[in-house]
């Protein structure tokens, strides 16, 4: 195979050990026969608990207590989605939940979401469980309100980013990546390198954005392939993840391009 000229010597030993010969085939959306934006039947009611301060059932993704606004615990087990509001839980069975059919009932098996909604979303979380609200509670009160806040702001933070909510839904179907994951296709290994060389060598901030411009490019283009592998049903998880690696290397040139100074 003959590499691009533009990439260095230096650069074949990795090439050579990273490339493989399966490539991803990307289809068109409107080929997929089985695209799925959200599930027509309803969705089911919530498992709830009984709030000990009111006694009155409350779904166990809600807090605090939409009665009598005591502070409730939340489970580990929840999906971000249901932290935030984005999504309810779906039971199946001895207290567990069913993630990957919850978020069925969203669009895009969850990938695709309003910003504006989650970010308003999240707001109104944190000032629901805000420790401040509790400070006449007690201690161990605030500290639970700090807990829950903590977990508001991870979720929030996963899936306001393209890459993270991936990953995160990458790992929800048993699918997770990991740093040693590689690209297969050594054609785009090699022009992802051939793109970090030349931000190396950029003088000058116009060159910088020029390459910050092209890579905003590749980004979007892989998420909208991204919506298309989780638009399937099921989702096609085996490309997801090969779409994730390939992200993560685009962002990671473009956390470079921030950082380079001239």
């Amino acid at each position: 195979m003959r590499l691009p000229s533009t990439v260095s010597n230096r650069n074949f030993d990795l090439l050579r050990n990273q490339s493989r010969s399966s490539i991803p085939i990307i289809r068109p959306l409107s080929l997929i026969r089985n695209v799925r934006f959200a599930h027509t039947e309803t969705r089911p009611t919530p498992p709830s608990r009984v709030c000990p301060s009111c006694s009155k059932d409350i779904a166990i993704h809600i807090t605090p207590c939409s009665n009598c606004s005591d502070l409730l615990p939340l489970p580990t087990n929840l999906s971000l989605y249901s932290l935030l509001y984005l999504s309810s839980p779906v039971s199946k069975g001895n207290n567990d939940i069913d993630i990957p059919l919850e978020l069925s009932y969203l669009n895009f098996n969850g990938f695709k979401l309003n910003k504006n909604e989650l970010r308003l979303n999240w707001l109104k979380r944190q000032k629901e469980l805000h420790p401040d609200k509790f400070s006449s509670k007690g201690d161990l009160t605030i500290n639970k309100a700090r807990e829950l806040s903590g977990r508001i702001n991870n979720a929030y933070n996963v899936l306001g980013d393209e890459l993270k909510r991936t990953e995160y839904l990458l790992s929800i179907h048993n699918k997770a990546t990991d740093e040693t994951d590689k690209i297969d296709d050594p054609m785009m290994l090699a022009e992802i390198l051939e793109a970090r060389e030349e931000l190396e060598e950029a003088a000058s901030q116009d060159e910088i954005q020029r390459i910050r411009d092209v890579n905003h490019e590749k980004v979007e283009d892989i998420i909208k392939q991204l919506e298309q592998a989780f638009s399937e049903n099921p989702p096609n998880i085996e490309e997801a993840k090969n779409l994730s690696v390939q992200l993560r290397y685009w962002k990671g040139l473009e956390n470079a391009a921030k950082e380079k100074s001239v």
